[in-house]
């Protein structure tokens, strides 16, 4: 009977440390699965707010992408006419360096005509220079040759360059002075010729019935 009552309790004491042992050990789970569920908790939180910028990223885009292509069909529908302008501007200046270069080319060929202008006139202007010198030197070497010649001689008055001296004009004789006009005579009147008068008509006679 001992025997039984110590097995008893030696069961008893072995069931209720196991059971211990297990209680101790949910416990200890179920502390994880709170902890794991709390972490998925704030993590679902966390993901839905994420999922919620994104969301609102994602509209944001799609407002932004709709302006985007306003903006490029309306610069889509203005490009034709830019192009055209450009294209307009761009033969213009073409023409416009053309002119540019035609002009250049008119201004060097005015320098060039220009120097040699100025070379020409440099040559005519040292020989005119030149004959200018040789005149002044035989008009001073003649100065001084006229110096012994005669200047009352015609040979002199040649070599020497001399006008001849001018001879006094004669007076002329005075010219006869014109008749003055006699006065005209007073012209006699024209006579008048006597205008008949008309006759005065007669009373006719009385006719019998």
């Amino acid at each position: 009977m001992m025997k039984t009552q110590g097995v008893l309790v030696g069961v008893s004491l072995l069931t209720s440390v196991a059971l211990l042992g297990l209680i101790n050990v949910r416990r200890k789970e179920e502390v994880k699965e709170q902890k794991h569920v709390s972490f998925e908790t704030i993590k679902l939180r966390v993901t839905r707010d994420v999922l919620g910028e994104y969301q609102h990223e994602v509209i944001r885009a799609h407002n932004l992408l709709d302006k985007t292509k306003a903006q490029v069909d309306t610069l889509g529908s203005e490009l034709p006419p830019l192009q055209a302008a450009e294209a307009k501007k761009k033969s213009e200046l073409e023409a416009c360096q053309g002119e540019k270069k035609h002009v250049a080319d008119e201004v060097g060929a005015v320098e060039a005509e220009n120097s040699n202008s100025k070379t020409e006139f440099e040559k005519q202007k040292a020989a005119w220079v030149a004959e200018v010198t040789s005149l002044k030197q035989q008009v001073e070497k003649r100065s001084k040759v006229c110096v012994f010649v005669k200047k009352d001689s015609v040979e002199g008055r040649k070599l020497c360059g001399d006008e001849p001296p001018k001879q006094e004009a004669a007076p002329k004789p005075d010219a006869p002075k014109a008749e003055e006009p006699k006065p005209d005579s007073p012209k006699e009147a024209p006579k008048q010729e006597a205008v008949p008068k008309p006759e005065e008509p007669k009373p006719e006679a009385p006719k019998m019935r």
